[in-house]
């Protein structure tokens, strides 16, 4: 087991690859009174498709992901979470575009709950009736997410944004597709992306690392999977360009909605410096349109933003991307004061002053954010699947300067990357 040390945030990580390839990672939090556990591997909404040694090729259903996810709970016709329930520990998993992850909370029982964590992920009991019981679940789901303004706004700017990229797709998949999934193919996928070597385990709390570290070593010690197939990377290198323009919606809401999108290329960025690149953005988004920018005050004070304001910045291997949005009574003339800064952003300056302050702002929540099991535990995990360690972003920090703020201006300021999607108001209720 290596011990890491990170005195800048007065932490210690410890690591260990089980015998079967796992990557454990443990970080004591002494005083804590709750753990927390995430277990991931990255399998995401993104992954399509797989082949075998004879580059046998499979084109996975979409949604296959997030279909997983939801089986995995199930083991022998029992709901896993009222296991966790009964250590007094509170169990949830999620699935994004690039990872899926499974995670438990609990103030006691840590090993037992470890236990059910590591099993009901790794040991699947899947069954043709109970797959088809999902299909119509997942169905209603996605029925329930197809009537949400949000989601579909959202989804209709991705689809703007992207042309070719999977990401186009919903993360639930659709009616027709998740009717293709089979316990042969949930199998498949199982064994191909829940093999250890392709997870990650993240625990953090109050313990001790040593005697955790060989429960779980115990617990691993007879975990190996069949070989699997192999995940095939057919994803197109993006440029910056959209696929769409702008789109006008109309939905049951009952304020306007305005979402502008940027679209970046991962040629201007790679794995190893995504950590930097959203550090540089942080900083250069909050000095442009931060609460205590001009920027900020003048759409504030006209009416063309509220307190919905906001702002994504999303760096993945495969594609990037900023989202500004608001609701606005005046989506038009928000659209027209943004790309205004935007143009005019070749004469923004930025003071040291200024630079410093909120460089020093965006550093001070991250070690407030530290306090938060559940913000270390994704945050590292996301890190992790990218070749990075979240505990290196102050030394990172600390190499960001005012020139390379000042080059970020290059990727807000092309016109030709965004894209807009307008709702209005369905008045007519149809």
């Amino acid at each position: 087991m290596n011990k890491y040390l990170y005195p800048k945030v007065n932490e210690e990580l410890y690591h260990e690859v089980m015998n079967n390839g796992l990557n454990v990672y443990l970080l004591q939090k002494k005083g804590f009174s709750k753990s927390f556990a995430t277990f991931s591997t990255n399998l995401g909404s993104i992954n399509t498709t797989i082949e075998n040694e004879l580059n046998e090729r499979i084109e996975l259903p979409l949604g296959i992901a997030h279909f997983l996810e939801h089986k995995l709970f199930e083991q022998n016709n029992e709901d896993v979470s009222s296991l966790f329930a009964k250590n007094q520990a509170r169990v949830n998993a999620f699935t994004q575009n690039n990872r899926t992850t499974y995670l438990f909370s609990c103030t006691d029982n840590l090993t037992k709950n470890l236990d059910l964590l590591l099993n009901f992920v790794q040991f699947p009991s899947f069954t043709k009736e109970g797959v088809e019981k999902e299909k119509s679940i997942i169905a209603q789901e996605i029925k329930m997410y197809e009537d949400d303004p949000n989601t579909v706004a959202y989804m209709t700017l991705i689809r703007n944004v992207f042309k070719n990229h999977p990401i186009r797709n919903d993360i639930l998949g659709t009616e027709e597709s998740i009717s293709k999934i089979t316990v042969d193919v949930l199998n498949k996928v199982h064994n191909t992306f829940y093999s250890p070597k392709n997870m990650v385990l993240f625990v953090t709390g109050n313990f001790i690392p040593e005697a955790l570290m060989e429960h779980i070593r115990i617990n691993q010690a007879n975990v190996e999977f069949k070989k699997g197939y192999s995940l095939v990377n057919n994803i197109p290198i993006q440029d910056n360009i959209p696929n769409k323009k702008s789109t006008e919606l109309k939905l049951e809401i009952d304020i306007p909605n305005y979402i502008l999108a940027i679209k970046q290329s991962p040629t201007n960025f790679d794995t190893e410096n995504i950590m930097k690149k959203e550090l540089i953005m942080s900083i250069f988004i909050d000095l442009l349109l931060g609460k205590s920018s001009h920027n900020y005050k003048h759409l504030i004070n006209n009416e063309l933003i509220n307190d919905s304001f906001g702002i994504d910045i999303t760096f993945e291997e495969s594609y990037g991307y900023f989202i500004i949005g608001s609701e606005t009574n005046f989506p038009n003339k928000l659209d027209k004061s943004l790309r205004d800064i935007f143009s005019n952003l070749a004469s923004f300056e930025i003071t040291k002053e200024d630079f410093l302050r909120t460089k020093r702002q965006i550093i001070g929540g991250f070690i407030q954010a530290l306090n938060s099991l559940e913000y270390i535990a994704n945050q590292f995990t996301k890190y992790h699947f990218l070749g990075a360690s979240l505990f290196n972003i102050l030394d990172i920090a600390d190499t960001i300067t005012v020139n390379d703020v000042l080059e970020a201006r290059n990727l807000l300021s092309n016109e030709k990357s965004y894209s807009k999607v307008i709702v209005l108001p369905n008045k007519n209720g149809a």
